[in-house]
């Protein structure tokens, strides 16, 4: 798709998506000095559970007599007779688990933004051959007046002009001789009243957060150099709500904006940039010469949810009629869609983090494994020849060291799953007009999952080692 907020700035560069790439990158960052953190002060709760076990283990062996509990407990002792390699395995799968997590929840959530949906669906109205897409402002009305009067009533908007919006990139500036990324202010400019009905992530808000954006849409539906802004550009920019402020137009050069800041944006939600009135910009272009470089190309984007995909294939055709929008022509998409072109440039990106980031942090988890295991089996070889002396099978052996390695990964697999879900999901972080990146359920399921499949995996080398251990190599090199 299109391209979308690079007249922000310099060509070829899209500062949305920059802002996305260095947003998850600085996440990952926050995540792993997070998950080690976490994973520290976890250590004594993974300890607790592990002696919590072991009683269990000793009252069922005590109680029956059952080899397999002796077994279990003969497990846990080998876990507590080194505890400090122990929770090093533990740090490990677990920083590595809470990685998988944030991967797995980037990938579903790329997967969902483009996924196609049946009924209620939005489409995006574009320029059909200029990238950054760019339209003079009259084609909004025209647009409009095709889907009021061309379209049969059932495939018109459910809730008419409420479910149409157009979107102006304004990308400005406090100070006009050194536009640094902390100087400058990403809006986006609409109808107010838009913002509560077509935004993602916004038209779905409720209680005192709904109530917060209300009061700045009544702002700025009563003043037009009324704006919102995140409150993390907010702090970035050291601004306050209440403050007035000067920008001067990075894509809309030669023009000075002067905005009342009336209201901060929930938290979390479209961090980075603000919102203003596009009443605002049209009495801005209509002060400037016919001939300025920007007065036909004012409008971005054109937003509209339909009820089906019949209503989509039927405005496309009209838009695409060259009766309607000719000069510069217009092609309509899908959001999915168009996300899912806009995003073309960056699929080896998440091609390398489905199939090659992803497998070599799980490579990377088998080796800490192997090695953790392979260590405990070396220091442990005489043990290993005293239970087979005391009638251990080579098979109990084996199944000893995999139960040992399975232990730590499903109980480090399943905490860091479990808290994944609220430490990456009370971020609350929202990137330009995508949703807020959510953890799947699955990943509860996967967490354990994982950490007991490449617990397995990882110690199957160091168990046969242990299963194949001589008892008369081992007490000959002791005497």
């Amino acid at each position: 798709m299109m391209g979308m907020p690079s007249e922000m700035g310099p060509v070829g560069f899209d500062p949305s998506m920059f802002m996305l790439s260095v947003y998850l990158l600085g996440a990952l960052g926050v995540i792993i000095a997070g998950a080690l953190a976490v994973g520290v002060a976890t250590l004594p709760v993974f300890f607790l559970v592990l002696f919590a076990v072991e009683q269990a283990a000793r009252a069922a062996a005590a109680a029956t007599g059952s080899f397999a509990a002796k077994l279990v407990l003969i497990m846990f002792r080998g876990l507590r007779r080194s505890p400090l390699r122990t929770s090093l395995t533990y740090l490990a799968l677990f920083v590595l688990t809470v990685k998988l997590v944030f991967l797995y929840t980037i990938l579903s959530f790329i997967g969902n933004v483009t996924r196609e949906k049946e009924a209620n669906f939005k489409a995006i109205a574009t320029h059909k051959t200029l990238i950054p897409s760019q339209m003079p402002p009259g084609y909004y009305d025209r647009f409009k007046r095709l889907v009021r009067e061309e379209l049969p009533p059932d495939m018109r908007p459910v809730s008419g002009d409420a479910d149409l919006m157009s979107w102006s990139f304004v990308f400005g500036t406090t100070d006009r001789s050194s536009p640094r990324p902390e100087n400058a202010l990403p809006m986006f400019c609409s109808e107010p009243s838009k913002i509560t009905t077509m935004m993602d992530g916004l038209d779905d808000l409720t209680g005192s957060e709904k109530e917060q954006l209300d009061r700045g849409v009544a702002a700025m539906e009563a003043n037009k150099q009324a704006i919102i802004v995140s409150e993390g550009k907010l702090k970035k920019m050291n601004l306050k709500v209440g403050q007035r402020i000067k920008l001067y137009g990075i894509n809309y050069p030669d023009t000075v904006l002067e905005f009342d800041i009336i209201g901060s944006l929930p938290e979390g939600k479209y961090e980075g940039v603000g919102f203003m009135n596009s009443a605002y910009l049209r009495d801005l272009l209509r002060q400037k010469p016919a001939d300025y470089l920007m007065q036909d190309k004012a409008v971005n984007l054109i937003w509209v949810r339909l009820p089906n995909k019949a209503a989509f294939e039927r405005l496309n055709a009209l838009v695409g009629d060259p009766q309607n929008f000719n000069n510069p022509p217009l092609k309509l998409e899908t959001a999915s869609s168009g996300i899912g072109s806009w995003m073309d440039a960056y699929k080896d990106i998440f091609f390398g983090m489905k199939y090659i980031m992803a497998p070599a942090m799980v490579g990377i988890m088998c080796l800490v494994i192997a090695n953790a295991i392979s260590i405990g089996v070396r220091e442990r070889r005489t043990e290993m020849a005293v239970l087979k002396v005391l009638g251990f099978q080579p098979r109990h052996v084996m199944v000893l060291v995999l139960g040992e390695a399975v232990l730590v990964g499903l109980l480090a697999g399943g905490m860091a799953a479990t808290l994944s879900w609220f430490m990456i999901g009370s971020l609350k972080v929202q990137v330009a007009f995508f949703g807020a990146f959510v953890v799947p359920w699955q990943a509860l399921v996967y967490g354990p999952l994982l950490g007991t499949v490449v617990s397995v995996l990882g110690s199957i080398g160091p168990a046969l080692s242990a299963k194949n251990v001589r008892v008369a190599e081992v007490f000959a090199k002791v005497a």
